[in-house]
């Protein structure tokens, strides 16, 4: 991030802007708005003095320097800054009658778009002098270098000068142990020294094992990693005012309130990233971010609280695609408009598949896949898909309770009760306030007397604020699929009015 405590603030006049650094009129993208030298001169004056009436004679002198001419001079020089500033209602240019003029911009402190964050990635050690130990070391760190490097929004280096300017760090050790191979692999968060990740592979030491092994080394470092970035990355900027941003730290910070999905969460990151796009409107992770917190809780709401109109997502997400459709998070966001506005699965899949495509490990391109799979009828396959990303992702996701739903929801319509049962429980268990893992850990336990007789249970339902009709309101393909869903609820006691 650029120092900007030592620039002057600049003023903003609705898409316009005067850099008072630079005395510069601009519009948002940057680019200079052409002003006589003399009118420039003159909002100089004005803008170094924000809301405080100028003397006509004051800014005469700043323009002519001491030069005599007439008051239509002037007149003049503020018709055009009123015609740069789109400022036909004289509200951001004032005339004091007899006196002179006063300026009002707001006022904001420039912020640069910020750099991507940057991630070291050291040559993992052979513990022994042992050459085909220390290949194995070097396959390992080159699948890592080379499975990493494709992410957007993520500088990658193997330069050891730059380990300390990096903001996450990855080394690791590899040893053996008779017939087996160990690996341990680390992520520590650069600028703390603290371990976000730790992880040791064990496996025989054949040359069909050891082959594959780094490729699955890479798959679960490249998720942790991008999920302890989405997480937990924004933290530190949660309580800081969106005008104070650059553009990564407005992501960062979007990202971290996405991961809760919690209506105020989600309105905080649509603020962050609504700043964002009027900064920088050709940067298509922001739109495609702002397309998502639209839609990002639909699942657990539904599509009528969809905070924004369909079409406006929608075009959000296919600018997005138009801009940068070679990442993946673009194409998966797209998909999930695609999937909860239209109940578009074809289409959704689609842009899903393409994500995957581009990186065959993201965690939140199977999810979405498998959410497809399940309302679609094809439950034994999403169960299937939502067990690989739940084995990629780290317990500690504050989404972890919602992918057990989802797997839930899949066994249910599979047929698989004591597993639903079990799996709901369990995200209930992790999440117990939310409303979404409640209704689904009833829709599952309704065949058990056991659960649903007790008072904990009946009270968990009386605190559940999702309408019984819920799932009507979802895409799903089959609607056998709800009545089996609705038939189970009613089973469990759920209000059929609520």
């Amino acid at each position: 991030m650029n120092d900007t405590n030592d620039r002057e603030p600049c003023l903003r006049f609705g898409h316009v802007i005067y850099d008072l650094t630079a005395c510069q009129l601009i519009d948002q993208e940057g680019r200079p708005i052409a002003l006589r030298d003399k009118s420039l001169r003159v909002l100089g004056k004005l803008a170094a003095h924000n809301e405080v009436t100028i003397g006509k004679d004051e800014l005469i002198n700043a323009a002519w320097s001491g030069k005599f001419v007439s008051d239509d001079s002037l007149v003049q020089c503020i018709k055009d800054i009123r015609s740069a500033l789109e400022d036909s209602g004289r509200q951001y240019l004032r005339t004091a009658i007899g006196r002179g003029y006063s300026l009002h911009g707001v006022s904001e402190i420039p912020v640069e778009p910020g750099e991507l964050p940057k991630l070291y990635i050291s040559m993992l050690r052979a513990t022994a002098h042992s050459p085909e130990l220390a290949e194995i070391a070097e396959v390992i760190t080159e699948e890592l270098i080379m499975g990493l490097s494709p992410r957007s929004g993520l500088i990658v280096t193997s330069d050891e000068e730059q380990r300390k300017d990096a903001d996450y760090a990855i080394d690791g050790r590899v040893s053996q142990s008779g017939e087996h191979l160990r690996v341990f692999v680390q992520l520590i968060r650069g600028k703390s020294g603290d371990v976000a990740f730790a992880e040791t592979w064990n496996s025989l030491l054949s040359e069909a094992e050891a082959e594959d092994l780094p490729r699955q080394i890479a798959e679960r470092v490249d998720n942790v990693l991008r999920v302890h970035m989405f997480n937990f990355a924004g933290e530190k900027h949660i309580d800081r005012k969106n005008d104070e941003l650059n553009t990564q730290e407005l992501l960062a910070k979007a990202a971290y309130h996405m991961s809760r999905i919690q209506m105020h969460n989600r309105d905080v990151a649509r603020d962050a990233m609504s700043v964002a796009i009027e900064r920088e409107p050709e940067n298509a992770i922001a739109l495609a971010m702002r397309a998502s917190t639209s839609v990002i809780s639909v699942l657990q709401e539904g599509p009528k609280k969809v905070p924004d109109p369909p079409k406006y997502v929608m075009e959000l997400a296919n600018r997005a695609v138009g801009i940068a459709s070679h990442i993946d998070f673009v194409m998966l966001t797209r998909g999930c408009v695609r999937m909860w506005l239209n109940a578009d699965h074809d289409g959704a899949r689609a842009d899903f598949n393409r994500a995957l495509k581009i990186s065959p490990a993201f965690h939140l391109a199977h999810q979405f896949l498998a959410t497809s799979e399940i309302l679609s009828g094809e439950h034994e396959l999403g169960i299937q898909r939502v067990k690989k990303f739940i084995d990629l992702s780290p317990a500690t996701n504050p989404r972890y309770p919602h992918y057990l739903t989802l797997l839930a929801l899949g066994q249910i319509l599979a047929g698989h009760e004591s597993a639903a049962v079990q799996t709901s429980r369990e995200s209930h268990d992790r999440a117990p306030s939310d409303h979404w893992c409640k209704y689904v850990y009833a829709t599952a336990a309704a065949s058990s007397p056991k659960i649903t007789t007790t008072q904990d249970f009946k009270r968990m339902i009386v605190s559940t604020d999702l309408p019984f009709t819920h799932f009507r309101d979802l895409p799903f393909t089959n609607s056998r699929d709800v009545e089996v869903l609705e038939e189970r609820l009613a089973l469990a006691g759920y209000p059929a009015t609520s």
